[in-house]
């Protein structure tokens, strides 16, 4: 594809501000879409160009945005909801081993399948987040409700003693019937530290999310590579495939694998390597993965090491993939660190795709959020 088929939008752009890891903050098409209304999160803190890594002062206070586009990504309006994850009254200084005091259980079930229902899970380790929690939506992101516990799961005896760690991924079965793809890693780890122990498992709700079960290790806690954040497609009532960021750090290696369930997520199994995505220093990136309209799944993600964005695709399912699709390729940071990445990936109704990801550019060296709307070939 020529660079002249790829069309740059600035979602959000403030000097003073450090706008970046959507990954960390929401979810992908189609959870967090209504035809051409996309909806991405993102973290927000004070600008610190001669950081280390992250153009970010972690001294000062972090909170969580979204940022909503109308139509298909060509423009956007960004806000602080109330009452959502980083901006509600809860303590994040506290020993983050400890439940939030905040949460509660749902008091009443709720519709998956509702015109304006949308999820967002917070966990420990990452920008802006804390907790064991949940938050939901019935008006497509306006308003929330939360937070929630996840009520008889981390009892169970293979996520009992561990630390949550879990983004937002999931798939609605049924009304009251869900997946949620979730990570746990060993206890007494400092919040930005990364463990190999960190791995993705399956729950599921059946009653609305009153309550839920563990269903089955996407990766065992025996693999010895990081695999966290998941991205989740749905193939068929049994086959369901999920993309995952993965980390070695004696290999120097990080990059995105898939694995595959064909029993309806009770077991899983390695299916094939999406990408590279840099070294351990770099930490790599996350992928966003959705399955399109002709049938192809799609993968974006990020390679810190050029600092490029990368799209792939499949028409087997995630068995093969195809060609790497350059999305970006002009990264130039304001203090030379190639921090980028984190994508959300999204189909319009007309076929085209938007992702949506943090960015350095030589015009905006400031760590902002851009969109590529692009075809898929």
């Amino acid at each position: 594809m020529t660079q002249s088929a790829l069309r740059h939008v600035v979602v959000i752009d403030d000097p003073a501000q450090w706008n970046a890891v959507p990954a960390n903050n929401g979810g992908n098409g189609p959870t967090w879409q209504w035809g051409n209304e996309l909806l991405v999160g993102f973290t927000q803190g004070a600008a610190k160009t001669d950081s280390s890594f992250h153009q970010v002062d972690d001294a000062q206070p972090y909170r969580s945005m979204l940022a909503r586009s109308l139509d298909g990504g060509e423009s956007w309006q960004s806000y602080a909801p109330e009452n959502y994850p980083g901006n509600c009254q809860i303590d994040h200084a506290r020993d983050s081993d400890r439940e939030i005091d905040a949460a509660v259980p749902l008091p009443k079930a709720l519709d998956f399948r509702a015109a304006g229902f949308v999820l967002r899970v917070a966990g420990y380790g990452y920008h802006g987040n804390a907790g064991q929690q949940w938050f939901h939506s019935l008006d497509k992101g306006q308003n929330w409700r939360g937070p929630f516990l996840f009520t008889g799961l981390l009892d169970h005896p293979e996520l009992a003693g561990r630390q949550f760690t879990s983004r937002t991924a999931y798939l609605v079965n049924a009304a009251q019937d869900c997946f949620l793809f979730l990570s746990v890693r060993q206890l007494g780890i400092a919040a930005h530290v990364v463990s190999p122990t960190d791995k993705v498992f399956l729950a599921r709700t059946v009653d609305g999310g009153r309550s839920f079960q563990f269903v089955a290790w996407v990766v065992p806690p025996s693999d010895e590579s990081r695999a966290v954040m998941p991205a989740p497609v749905r193939l068929s009532a049994a086959d369901i495939v999920v993309a995952l960021r993965r980390r070695n750090d004696p290999a120097d290696r990080c990059w995105i694998d898939c694995y595959q369930s064909q029993d309806n997520g009770q077991t899983w199994a390695f299916l094939s390597e999406v990408g590279f995505t840099g070294g351990r220093n770099s930490n790599g990136n996350p992928p966003a993965m959705i399955r399109l309209v002709d049938g192809r799944l799609c993968c974006v993600y990020g390679e810190r090491r050029r600092g490029l964005i990368i799209a792939r695709f499949s028409q087997d399912g995630g068995r093969t993939w195809g060609a790497k699709m350059i999305l970006r390729q002009d990264f130039h940071s304001a203090n030379g660190a190639m921090d980028l990445g984190y994508p959300r990936l999204f189909q319009r109704l007309d076929g085209r795709l938007a992702t949506v990801y943090f960015w350095c550019s030589p015009e905006r060296p400031e760590t902002h959020l851009e969109a590529t709307l692009f075809a898929a070939p």
